[in-house]
């Protein structure tokens, strides 16, 4: 009997131990949970209980201009958990019972923004500050950035629209960056530096 338990036991511990090294990525979900797709269930399913569940409106980085102004009505069910993966924590917004946000915080340095990209498996164009606010999403549409030598600012957002989703990661680079900024010196490496924060949106929530 003992021994059955400690099989029992090592299982569990091995699959929490898995789930605790590696994220899953797409275009349009995160560990298994998919936009437009995946419900409230699903999420407690492959996550468990989140931390925090509440109808709250829905907090958009970045390229909020984008968003119908739904986006401030208190209607979303929002699933928030911490330590999720590789993830500090993470938030899923969910409308009329299908995911329509992903919002996922990383500690610094966890996450290298040159390693997005191919994470995702999507192109990413670098936005200083902010998207305009007169921008729309067809602007970056199939956009990917020119790897041509350039001056990073310390800080910036990674923009991609795709057919699934839009999705923004602000992006920090302290110390060398912060030199490399001051003195106008020019890099070949792309995205220099850490994410912060990924938002995966669904474009159900566009503007139309």
């Amino acid at each position: 009997m003992i021994k059955i338990i400690f099989v029992i036991t090592s299982i569990i511990a091995l699959a929490v131990c898995s789930f605790g090294q590696q994220s899953t990525y797409k275009p349009d979900g995160w560990q298994g949970l998919t936009i437009d797709q995946s419900t409230t269930e699903d999420a407690i399913r492959i996550l468990g209980q989140p931390m925090r569940a509440k109808l709250n409106r829905v907090h958009i980085h970045n390229i909020d201009k984008w968003i119908t102004p739904q986006q401030e009505q208190k209607i979303f069910k929002v699933l928030t958990y911490q330590r999720a993966g590789q993830v500090k924590r993470a938030e899923l917004d969910f409308l009329d019972n299908k995911l329509v946000r992903i919002y996922l915080e990383y500690d610094e340095k966890k996450f290298l923004a040159k390693d997005l990209g191919a994470t995702i498996g999507v192109d990413f164009v670098l936005v200083e500050r902010r998207v305009p606010s007169n921008s729309s999403p067809s602007v970056y549409e199939g956009q990917k950035e020119a790897l041509v030598p350039k001056v990073y600012p310390t800080a910036y957002y990674m923009v991609c629209v795709n057919p699934q989703s839009f999705i923004s990661a602000l992006v920090v680079s302290r110390t060398k960056a912060a030199l490399k900024e001051l003195f106008r010196v020019k890099t070949n490496e792309p995205f220099p530096g850490s994410v912060i924060h990924i938002e995966m949106i669904s474009r159900r929530l566009a503007k139309t």
